[in-house]
C-alpha cells in the first residue's frame, strides 16, 4: 500500500491533470452535451463517493501523451471502477437482475472480443495492434460493439459521477481505436488520442440515435470474430 500511495504521489499530474482530473471533469461535461444532458445535480456527499472511483481509474488510464505509470490496470478492473455508480444505484433499487443481464450483455461480448484479440486483461494491451487479421477484426468489432453499448451501459443521468462513468468507458474503447490509428499514419501520440475519442463521441452520438437493435448487432459481430480468434488460437 505505500508503494502504490508513493506512486500516486509521483504521478500527481495523472490525477490532478490529465488524463483524470480537470480534464477528466471537463470531458466528461462535454460527453454529458452530446449524450443530452444540459444541467448537472449538486456534487453532494453521496455523490462525491460515487464520483472518485471512476475518476481513479480514468487517471489510471494508459492514454498518450500522459507518462508512464508503474501500476497498470486489467479492463475488469477498470469497467468495476467505472460502473460503480450504476452497480451501487442498481443494488439500491434493486434492479431485476434479467433487466441487468441484457443491459450488460453486449458490453460483455465487446469485451471478451477486445481481450481475446489482445491476448490479455491488461488495458496497456489494448494499445498493441494484433498481427493476424482475425484478431484485428475482434479488435476493431470490439472497440465498436464497445462504444455502441455505452449509452444503454451508461444511462443518461444528471449527475457529475455517471458522466465520468461514461467518459472512462468511452476512453478504454479508444484505447484500441488510436492502436489502429498509430498503424495506418506516423501522427504524435496525442493526435491519435483526439482522432480515437472524435470518432468514439460519434458513435455515440449515433447509437443514441438507433434503435437497440444496432447495439446486440454488434455485439454479435464481435462474438462471432471473437470464436473465430479462439478456433484460429486452438
Amino acid at each position: 500500500m505505500s508503494d502504490l500511495l508513493g506512486t500516486f504521489g509521483q504521478g500527481w499530474p495523472r490525477l490532478l491533470l490529465y488524463p483524470g482530473g480537470l480534464s477528466a471533469v471537463l470531458a466528461a461535461l462535454l460527453l454529458a452535451r452530446v449524450r443530452g444532458i444540459r444541467q448537472m445535480e449538486p456534487l453532494t456527499a453521496p455523490r462525491l463517493i460515487d464520483l472518485l472511483p471512476p475518476l481513479s481509474a480514468i487517471a489510471l488510464l494508459p492514454l498518450a501523451p500522459a507518462a508512464a505509470f508503474a501500476y497498470s490496470l486489467d479492463l475488469l478492473t477498470a469497467v468495476t471502477l467505472l460502473l460503480w455508480p450504476e452497480l451501487r444505484r442498481a443494488a439500491a433499487e434493486r434492479c431485476d437482475p434479467n433487466q441487468l443481464a441484457a443491459q450488460y450483455l453486449p458490453t460483455f461480448l465487446a469485451a471478451l472480443a477486445l481481450v481475446s484479440a489482445a491476448g490479455t486483461f491488461e488495458l496497456s494491451g489494448l494499445l498493441r495492434w494484433p498481427p493476424s487479421p482475425m484478431r484485428q477484426a475482434a479488435f476493431l468489432l470490439g472497440a465498436g460493439a464497445w462504444i455502441v453499448a455505452i449509452p444503454r451501459l451508461a444511462p443518461p443521468q444528471p449527475h457529475l459521477a455517471a458522466a465520468c462513468s461514461a467518459l472512462g468507458l468511452m476512453l478504454v474503447g479508444i484505447l484500441p481505436l488510436s492502436a489502429a490509428i498509430n498503424t495506418i499514419t506516423v501522427a504524435p501520440a496525442w493526435l491519435s488520442v483526439a482522432a480515437a475519442m472524435a470518432i468514439a463521441l460519434a458513435g455515440i452520438a449515433a447509437s443514441c440515435r438507433l434503435p437497440v437493435q444496432w447495439g446486440y448487432g454488434w455485439a454479435i459481430a464481435a462474438l462471432v470474430a471473437t470464436s473465430g480468434v479462439l478456433l484460429d488460437s486452438g
